[in-house]
């Protein structure tokens, strides 16, 4: 420990500079749909990272396809993500990430950071994920000032499509983990400062169901009504929950018809669907079709499904577990008796983790609430979590602490 004191407590001396650059980050709106927000975040940090001296890369990121209210599919630009590498020759590579888009809208009421009290900020994003960026550059900075940090290279990537599911940047991130031997994901932890471990894999679907129109006292019987159905296809599929361990399914939006006395021709739902094993996608997406063509023979109304998984389940065990066991190390050394929890939730580390690269993906700072206008931060944790990804990675560097990796 005594080797790592200098560092840490150079992250002490650190904690108002944090909170300042949290609450100037969390101020910017960076849904991720406004790209002119996400844009001048974007150029914010770029002179931030500039004390890496590396070249910092923003790349393009494709048009986020959807499904409209109407049923039509649209094209959404993108704000481009960032990556900095640092000594990419070496053979041991760590990679850190965390996204820089929020889900509170351009419009929203809750835009500012309030510090509540001396140990609480709150404000849009401030956990969720503008904490964990600056838990991340931090990490960093006082590792390159560290003897240890010639021996690995590491990656930042900071994306700006995971509210969404990472549908854009997914394949970028698991192309670039495959070439890493250690991930860091800067999620926050959980409230009561808990890492979580395993986690569901989650799939978005929208399914748009197409009748034909009629008048509903004069001809109901020439009319084929969407809405009836998708009521029943709603029906039947909520009845899959539970059909293997863990599955859930959530049936979130719904829209449909023009008036009382017309049969509805069109009706539209989003689902979202959690798998414990990577067997249920196949599962469950069969069973979807085919309750659907049940319906289609039964109603003579056409189904559109749209989707897919976006999100393959996370398990805890092999070198993944070694590297928590690791983290969980480190925090003892600081105080911190860390134990995991599983979770339904599921972020980047999910697809870090199906491309083979040992995650853990909470590293980021101690709140709660998260998406909702509660949203807050624990001060202190903007500390204690840069010390404990910062001895994780130091220790590393040293070599003190190996595992088996690709």
């Amino acid at each position: 420990m005594k080797d790592f004191k200098p560092a840490l407590t150079w992250i002490e001396s650190q904690k108002q500079t944090m909170i300042d650059l949290v609450a100037r980050w969390s101020n910017m709106n960076t849904h991720t749909f406004n790209v002119k927000g996400l844009t001048e975040m974007v150029n914010d940090l770029e002179q931030y990272l500039a004390i890496f001296k590396e070249n910092i890369q923003e790349i393009a990121l494709p048009a986020f396809e959807w499904v409209n209210p109407e049923g039509k599919i649209e094209r959404a630009e993108l704000a481009p993500l960032l990556m900095v590498s640092k000594r990419a020759h070496l053979p041991r590579q760590a990679l850190f990430l965390i996204h820089m888009d929020t889900v509170y809208p351009m419009h929203d009421d809750f835009q500012q950071t309030i510090l509540t009290d001396s140990k609480t900020l709150t404000g849009p994003g401030v956990a969720d994920a503008k904490g964990g960026i600056v838990v991340l550059l931090k990490t960093l900075e006082v590792f390159e000032k560290t003897p240890f940090a010639k021996n690995i290279g590491w990656k930042i990537i900071l994306n700006s499509d995971e509210e969404l599911g990472s549908p854009c940047s997914g394949a970028f991130l698991q192309e670039i983990a495959q070439r890493c031997h250690i991930g860091f994901v800067f999620e926050p932890c959980l409230q009561d400062g808990n890492l979580i471990g395993t986690r569901k894999g989650s799939g978005n679907f929208t399914i748009v169901a197409r009748g034909r129109a009629a008048h509903a006292g004069r001809d109901l019987d020439a009319g084929r009504n969407a809405i009836n159905a998708l009521a029943q296809l709603i029906v039947k599929c909520n009845e899959l929950t539970g059909a293997r361990p863990g599955l859930t399914i959530n049936f979130g939006v719904i829209k449909g018809g023009t008036s009382m006395n017309v049969v509805p021709s069109f009706a539209i739902t989003r689902m979202n669907v959690r798998i414990a094993e990577v067997d249920d996608q196949k599962f469950i997406q069969d069973e979807i079709k085919k309750i659907a063509q049940s319906i289609t023979k039964k109603e003579q109304v056409i189904f559109d499904i749209y989707g897919t998984f976006t999100a393959m389940p996370k398990s805890l065990e092999g070198p993944t577990l070694e590297l928590f066991r690791h983290v969980q190390d480190c925090g003892l050394e600081l105080g911190m008796n860390l134990d995991f929890k599983d979770s339904g939730g599921v972020c980047d580390g999910n697809r870090l983790h199906a491309a083979g690269l040992p995650t853990v993906d909470t590293m980021g700072v101690q709140g709660g609430h998260i998406h909702s206008r509660e949203e807050f931060l624990l001060t202190e944790s903007l500390v204690t979590r840069t010390q404990l990804a910062a001895l994780a990675l130091m220790k590393w560097a040293k070599g003190e602490w190996e595992m088996n990796t690709r």
